[in-house]
């Protein structure tokens, strides 16, 4: 039983980290419709001058704020500026899609010709030591990014539902031409998002940087785990943080049953077949309430259908 909840809350732990950058992928997508495959290979890239302001000024608090900071800067900066002044001018899917894959393999070839392919981390002695919760044992980072991943997704969903502007981004996933017809500034909604959807991003590539390592190429993964959970999401940013911690917590699961190889198959096997039930009871409950229109019978012989 200790086995189990160890890996229940490893696995929540390890969802978290992901649903970070997955929802900073969600609100993008849902608030644009623009496949941003850059997003992981931008929020990777941003956590370079957090290290590198880290390394030039030293491991305190006050430079870590610093550093986290740069990293937001620079993955907003370029993130807002990508989709002014590439993605909006190519305007239809597949020329987004594939400029967003070669400014991924561009940023990626930058940032791994500049820092070079060997993984960065910064360590910080308190982060890594160990509190034991019941049968439980964890690391103060590993509390740290599972409550900070709590905050967010509370801070969004309150903010989405009970503030004007928040309410206003809503319109604008859902039905932007009615959004703006009512008065809803898209055009700053899709800023706002991609604003805080980089941020989200670089806070996600930090998180990597003092927990596991960085390198240039973890971008890809990141963004394949972030835009699964997005597309199993359907839409609402509450489904996104609830599917992270369940990504986590199946991969945990079947590790503990089944060769660790083979997580990622597992995933994707029971993302795909919830994806086709979940379209399958829609479709089911859409023709169940489909008002039946049966054709007027023909008038009888002799009647004038105007009644005069």
């Amino acid at each position: 039983m200790n086995l189990f909840i160890e890996l229940l809350v490893a696995g929540s732990i390890a969802g978290a980290k992901v649903g970070i950058a997955a929802l900073g992928f969600a609100l993008i997508f849902y608030t644009t419709r623009e496949m941003h495959f850059a997003f992981g290979a931008v929020s990777v890239a941003a956590a370079y001058p957090c290290y590198w302001v880290i390394k030039a000024l030293g491991e305190g608090p006050l430079v870590a704020l610093m550093g986290l900071t740069a990293a937001c800067a620079v993955a907003v900066l370029f993130s807002i500026a990508l989709h002014k002044y590439v993605y909006l001018r190519l305007r239809s899917v597949l020329p987004v899609v594939m400029a967003s894959l070669g400014v991924s393999l561009i940023v990626e070839n930058v940032v791994q010709i500049i820092a070079g392919p060997d993984i960065q981390v910064v360590s910080y002695p308190a982060l890594l030591t160990i509190v034991e919760i019941g049968p439980v044992r964890l690391r103060v980072l590993e509390i740290g990014v599972l409550v900070l991943f709590v905050v967010i997704a509370v801070v969004i969903d309150v903010f989405m539902n009970h503030t004007r502007l928040g309410q206003g981004l809503g319109a604008t996933m859902d039905d932007p031409e009615m959004a703006e017809l009512v008065g809803v500034r898209t055009s700053r909604m899709r800023i706002g998002a991609y604003a805080a959807g980089a941020a989200l991003g670089a806070l996600s590539g930090v998180v990597m940087l003092i927990d596991t390592g960085l390198k240039p190429a973890n971008g890809f993964s990141l963004l394949l785990y972030a835009l699964i959970i997005t597309i199993v999401g359907r839409g609402s940013l509450r489904s996104v943080a609830i599917w992270s911690i369940l990504f986590g917590v199946i991969r945990s699961l079947w590790a503990w049953q089944f060769s660790a190889d083979l997580q990622e198959l597992a995933v994707f096997a029971l993302m795909v077949a919830y994806l086709v039930s979940r379209d399958a009871w829609d479709r089911y409950q859409f023709n169940r309430i489909r008002p039946l229109t049966r054709p007027l019978p023909p008038p009888e012989p002799g009647v004038n259908p105007q009644g005069s």
